[in-house]
């Protein structure tokens, strides 16, 4: 009874029609909280939108449930999984003693769920862990972009605070119109103005540009595509660690069956061996 149960838990939550099923709640529950926004709708339908949340907050409560029941006799391996722990605390959240009556809280806990799209797809999981894998890589391009605005800031002050001060009148000035540059929103205006003075100061622009916009964007691409397929690999090897104790326990049931097979065939084979030896 158990052992069907467990099977049948587990037929569910590995399916694709339960997965996309999981999603199109975590959807509505999205929906739900943007339409509780507006005092109109709340006024109107507040009661059927708090019974509709209360359903979607059930479903996922069973569907904890029935990912737990699937792991067997180790109900503990669904701890395991970093995302099953995420989706568990986002879940339990809402059953924190107190919380109903802090309605802030109460529609931040709510807002958290549809977090749970990160697990529900896996697609998700590998941006989201390739993120996590590359943000020392990140680190060390902040760095080198910082040092980039740095030096471009001071240059910009000292040749153009006197002709242009309202935009490299000082060094966080400076900073700011060299972000408005790498966002290439109307950089060519202050290219113009200083150039008004300066007829060479196009260098200092189009260098710029070049190197914050084009090679650093760039290398960031380059670095996250890098960490997405280290993301892929490191989600394949999680799956295989979660896969290996059913295949011991398959491995450990076909030995069984075969000690089992054995000692009921090995009685015969002692009980014919007598009667071998009285027909010589």
């Amino acid at each position: 009874m158990w052992q069907s149960l467990v099977t049948l838990s587990l037929r569910i939550t590995t399916s694709p029609v339960f997965t996309i099923f999981i999603v199109v709640v975590i959807l509505t529950n999205a929906v739900i909280i943007g339409m509780e926004t507006y005092s109109s709708m709340l006024a109107r339908y507040g009661t059927l939108l708090h019974l509709a949340d209360r359903i979607i907050l059930g479903i996922f409560v069973v569907e904890i449930v029935l990912k737990i029941i699937a792991c067997g006799r180790r109900p503990q391996d669904f701890f395991r999984d970093g995302w099953n722990v995420f989706d568990f605390i986002i879940v339990a959240a809402a059953f924190v003693p107190g919380i109903e009556n802090q309605t802030t809280i109460l529609r931040l806990v709510r807002l958290l769920r549809i977090l749970r799209l990160l697990s529900a797809l896996p697609s998700m999981q590998v941006m989201v862990v390739a993120m996590i894998h590359s943000i020392p890589a990140i680190g060390q391009m902040a760095l080198l972009a910082s040092l980039l605005f740095y030096v471009y800031a001071v240059i910009g002050q000292t040749w153009f605070g006197t002709h242009d001060p309202q935009y490299w009148g000082s060094v966080h000035i400076a900073l700011l119109s060299l972000f408005r540059v790498l966002t290439l929103e109307d950089w060519t205006d202050l290219m113009y103005t200083t150039m008004e003075a300066y007829p060479y100061s196009w260098i200092f622009f189009v260098s710029f540009v070049l190197f914050a916009t084009f090679i650093i964007f760039n290398m960031l691409i380059g670095v996250i595509l890098n960490s997405m397929d280290e993301a892929r690999k490191t989600i394949r090897e999680e799956h295989a660690r979660t896969q290996m104790p059913d295949l011991l326990d398959s491995v450990q049931a076909m030995r069984t069956a075969l000690d089992d097979m054995e000692r009921h065939i090995h009685p015969t084979n002692t009980s014919l061996k007598p009667n071998k030896q009285n027909n010589t």
